[in-house]
């Protein structure tokens, strides 16, 4: 798995250099098949087992975390397992489960900038760790960024078991899903230490 050599804004937290490219920066496949299909065969057999109402739908489409009562689950975090190491340091924030379903009309979007739990006394993110679970494209609703340093934003592509890795003040959203199929993520959060 190679890494590139990034820099980032020096005025925002250290995410130890992986921050280039306008924060951004993706490891492709870093995530073995085996472990990504692990993580969906949880979700899905969690469906079978317990159903889904239309309320924890609705909640769980406006919120983006899906399946909250499995975020600490083995099969989940055992994705973290094949991140380097020095991507996991700091605090690990609640998993988030996301799921992208096909869209129906659409709006301008609106980038965002995640915000550190109110338990966090005001220690920022240290990074942004998201796994793709499958293919995240343009037409998949795929992450769009806005990249530091540059104008409007930009797709960030990848295929399942790739690892995107954020500064955590990157302005960024969801594109729109026009595919008939489900894009699946899961993202860690990492809280400066204490």
């Amino acid at each position: 798995m190679a890494h590139r050599s990034l820099s980032y804004d020096r005025r925002m937290a250290d995410v130890d250099g992986r921050a280039a490219d306008g924060g951004v920066d993706v490891i492709r496949g870093g995530v073995p098949a085996m472990a990504v299909d692990a993580a969906l065969r949880h979700i899905h057999r969690d469906i079978v087992r317990r159903g889904m109402t239309e309320e924890q739908i609705a909640e769980w489409i406006w919120s983006a975390h899906w399946f909250p009562h499995l975020k600490w689950d083995e099969e989940i975090l055992a994705l973290l397992e094949h991140v380097p190491g020095e991507l996991r340091d700091g605090e690990l924030c609640d998993p988030q489960i996301v799921l992208h379903m096909p869209d129906g009309d659409e709006y301008p979007l609106e980038p965002h900038v995640d915000r550190a739990p109110e338990w966090a006394n005001e220690r920022g993110y240290r990074r942004i760790v998201g796994i793709a679970l499958s293919p995240g494209r343009c037409e998949h609703g795929g992450l769009l960024v806005w990249p530091f340093g540059k104008d409007g934003p930009e797709p960030v592509e990848v295929d399942p078991g790739d690892v995107v890795v954020m500064h955590p003040a990157l302005p960024h959203t969801s594109g729109f899903n026009r595919t008939g199929t489900i894009r699946y993520a899961v993202y860690f959060r990492f809280l400066e230490p204490v």
